[in-house]
């Protein structure tokens, strides 16, 4: 097998990934209907009742685990803060803070990869812990408190958190519902939920799905990144999500990242319209337990 299957063409794929199985909406149960099929054959299907697109069928867990979340997936070196970690840890904590109640504060970093929100969230005076599918030695090193596997399979004692944080994690659950139903059990009374994931109803994925359905792109529907994106949400489907789980939203944005090389004033001008249109690419949005 390769080190990566990212950008391998399909027949790789499919050698690596060679079993299916099919998924219903988890608001709807209804079967989706399929849209596309991107350039490594992976299904995108939508609900027709409430629009939610996610893979069916779709790649079965263990065999993602092998193949995808391996040893590779999280380098040692993402443990390095650098300046756009900071921008992205430091919005989403000041966040936080202003909306969290009481107490001492601490946070749940679900899919905490190889530690870099933890040490940031740390020095900024959180009480941090974390969960991810293979929990990493730079991880385990640390000395903060981690737990390994799919949170809604962990067994918590009497944890509480003030804040549980899902970035870029809950598009590749096998059932977001589940896992924000378990987050749900564990935030604390005045605790805060946040959950980042790619917005496919910004302005650059809504172009970039024009140009795959008309035949455009080299690599059809590539955007999507469904090698490892199981579920695909716009801010409505996400609310709808997060509201079946027992919370209700707070807040949401599509922060846009500054590049490192564009220049400030051009981060600004293209940064400035996407934020405020909120057509930006990032989603972020922020929940209370009802």
């Amino acid at each position: 097998m390769v080190d990566s299957l990212f950008g391998q063409s399909r027949d790789v794929v499919e050698a690596a990934l060679p079993d299916r199985e099919s998924v219903i909406c988890p608001l709807c149960q209804c079967e989706p209907e399929l849209f596309g099929i991107d350039f490594q054959g992976f299904h995108l299907a939508r609900c027709e009742v409430c629009r939610l697109e996610f893979q069916h069928p779709r790649p079965l867990f263990d065999q993602l685990a092998d193949a995808v979340y391996n040893e590779s997936y999280h380098p040692d070196d993402h443990h390095n803060v650098d300046g756009t970690r900071a921008r992205i840890f430091m919005r989403q904590l000041s966040r936080l803070e202003r909306y969290v109640s009481g107490g001492t504060a601490s946070v749940l970093d679900v899919g905490c990869g190889a530690g870099a929100f933890l040490k940031f969230a740390e020095k900024r005076g959180w009480e941090v812990a974390g969960t991810d599918v293979a929990v990493t030695d730079v991880v385990r090193k640390s000395g903060a408190k981690v737990w390994e596997g799919r949170l809604s399979g962990i067994p918590f004692a009497t944890e509480q958190f003030s804040a549980i944080r899902f970035n870029h994690v809950l598009e590749h659950t096998q059932s977001p519902l589940v896992e924000l139903q378990r987050a749900r059990s564990l935030i604390a009374d005045g605790g805060v939920l946040l959950i980042g994931v790619p917005n496919i109803a910004g302005f650059s994925i809504r172009l970039k799905s024009l140009q795959s359905r008309m035949g455009l792109k080299n690599h059809s529907w590539k955007h999507y990144g469904a090698l490892h994106h199981l579920w695909f949400f716009t801010p409505a489907t996400l609310a709808a999500l997060v509201r079946a789980a027992g919370f209700e939203v707070v807040a949401w944005e599509t922060p846009v990242t500054d590049r490192s090389d564009r220049s400030g004033w051009a981060s600004a001008v293209i940064r400035a319209p996407l934020e405020v249109l909120r057509v930006g690419g990032i989603l972020d949005l922020y929940a209370r337990p009802c």
